[in-house]
């Protein structure tokens, strides 16, 4: 199998990245991302998102190439698509980037391809939208001409446990014949059992339920610590107490961004109201969760009022602890409503790419510990970065975001 099998892995990010390193140890493999700087930084072991650490960055380079041009795709048979899949402003699905891929895709499949979808989608969309994009522009049929796969990533930034290599992988398939080589692919790549769905909307809705119910318990948790507050007794002590429990899902309240929960959703709910079906419970999740970050916000700015802090700082930007990852940050949305009512509001991350947070929140991050100046009111604490253990703030009024739910 592994002489007839020439895989290209499209998109070279949080999820494309690391599976182009682990496949390229057993595969010939070719990696492809529109974005040719990235393409060229790569190239050179630079990985500035920390998607992937650099020894099997340029241990992949060793045996397997990255391009940003599709042409060099044509003697693969496998394809495995690794895009992200957003939102736009309104919060619906951005599936332009998707269809753009399944367009390009479709110009180069040849007969006996497959094209295996690790982009999380909301249910059906494999099959009502990608499959006719890659029939229309190949001007084949598939299960006829090619195949088509789909086993959702379970990528999770910044963990060093629960790695790809390690995690159980679900895989669907058109037909039983691609199903078998993606058994053998995966496991050939994984330590971890490969899962078979029945069919691929089998494991697109599951990608979907593991990812609404961990927005559901994280909103019931934010919901219970205000309860607690107004109890005058604190949420961790009683999850702590709770957990003790075999069956309590130790969930703790928080600010949900990143690019998985507090957008997968999303494509959930607007599945659901397309299928004319309610989801009052994940759409009241989500409402609460995409509220705290106001919540902390005025939070904030009442303790600064208490204390007569002037001036601000607060630390971390990035959506999770110890990773440069900024994808729907709700630290942008509490630093935007300081912004209005706080004299000085500064934001310090050493972590993060200060010219993409520019770019994409116009918000000019301090990036340098040299750069922090001393003579802040009020720090606060949003991101647990190890890197802040270190710091020291004497004179400020110091306070982490545990404090402040």
């Amino acid at each position: 199998m592994k002489k007839e099998i020439n895989i290209a892995v499209i998109g070279l990010g949080y999820v494309g990245l690391p599976l182009f390193c682990l496949l390229s140890k057993y595969f010939p493999c070719i990696g492809i991302d529109k974005d040719m700087v990235r393409v060229t930084q790569l190239k050179d072991g630079v990985d500035y998102r920390e998607c992937e650490n650099q020894h099997n960055i340029k241990m992949a380079l060793q045996r397997s190439l990255l391009t940003s041009t599709y042409s060099d795709l044509t003697e693969c048979n496998v394809f495995f698509v690794c895009i992200p899949t957003g939102i736009d402003e309104n919060k619906l699905p951005e599936l332009e980037p998707l269809k753009n891929v399944c367009k390009s895709l479709g110009e180069i499949l040849k007969r006996g391809d497959i094209v295996i979808f690790e982009s999380t989608v909301f249910p059906g969309a494999t099959e009502e939208l990608c499959i006719p994009i890659l029939e229309k522009y190949s001007m084949m049929k598939v299960n006829e001409d090619f195949s088509v796969g789909y086993s959702p990533e379970r990528i999770n930034v910044g963990d060093d446990c629960h790695r790809i290599v390690s995690t159980p992988k679900i895989i669907s398939a058109s037909n039983i014949e691609s199903l078998n080589v993606m058994r053998d692919i995966y496991s050939t790549i994984l330590d971890a059992p490969v899962i078979e769905a029945s069919s691929i909307k089998i494991a697109e809705t599951a990608k979907m339920y593991e990812n609404v119910q961990r927005d559901v318990l994280i909103a019931l948790a934010n919901e219970y610590a205000d309860f607690c507050k107004s109890e005058g007794i604190n949420i961790n002590e009683v999850t702590e107490c709770a957990a003790s429990k075999w069956n309590f899902a130790k969930v703790y309240p928080g600010l949900v961004g990143g690019h998985c929960i507090g957008v997968d959703t999303y494509y959930l709910m607007k599945r659901a109201k397309d299928k004319k079906q309610s989801l009052n419970l994940v759409q009241t999740a989500r409402h609460i969760n995409e509220a705290e970050s106001k919540k902390v916000a005025t939070r904030i700015k009442d303790y600064a009022v208490f204390i007569n802090a002037q001036r601000i700082l607060l630390l971390g930007f990035s959506y999770k602890a110890n990773t440069p990852d900024c994808r729907n940050t709700k630290v942008a949305d509490v630093y935007n409503e300081l912004k209005q009512h706080c004299l000085v509001v500064d934001c310090f991350d050493p972590l993060v790419d200060t010219k993409k947070v520019s770019k994409d929140y116009g918000i000019s991050i301090i990036h340098s510990k040299e750069e922090v100046q001393t003579d802040y009111d009020l720090v606060v604490q949003l991101v647990n970065h190890n890197v802040f253990n270190e710091m020291g703030f004497a004179d400020a009024t110091f306070i982490k975001l545990k404090d402040l739910l």
